[in-house]
């Protein structure tokens, strides 16, 4: 059996069924992205990724369902967003208002153990 090293993708089941699957699924890349390196506005962690990046890392997703789980998380207020550059938004979960919602997001798995020989 051969074992494929690349990250994967996790969702809360309660979430999933509060917000929907991709967004449920977004939002956690988003959480788990936040704990990596990052960009810093007035001491607040960012993530910085275009339309395009996204997709690369959810290929399975038409360009189409990213943008709209991307707005609907921005509508709903769990994510707040500001445009950087050309094509490129920062992306910042906002935990007071996934708290408030109980929006539950899972811990980030560490790569270490899933290095398994």
């Amino acid at each position: 059996m051969q074992m494929i090293h690349e990250p994967f993708l996790q969702f809360h089941p309660h979430t999933a069924a509060q917000i929907g699957l991709n967004e449920s699924m977004f939002l956690q890349q988003i959480h788990e992205l936040s704990f990596g390196p990052h960009d810093t506005v007035e001491g607040t962690q960012w993530v910085r990724r275009s339309y395009k990046e996204w997709h690369n890392v959810m290929s399975f997703w038409s360009m189409a369902t990213i943008i709209r789980a991307i707005r609907k998380l921005e509508k709903s207020g769990y994510i707040r967003s500001m445009r950087q550059n050309f094509g490129e938004k920062m992306y910042l979960v906002d935990y007071e208002i996934c708290e408030s919602n109980a929006i539950f997001l899972l811990q980030p798995v560490r790569e270490e153990l899933l290095n398994v020989n």
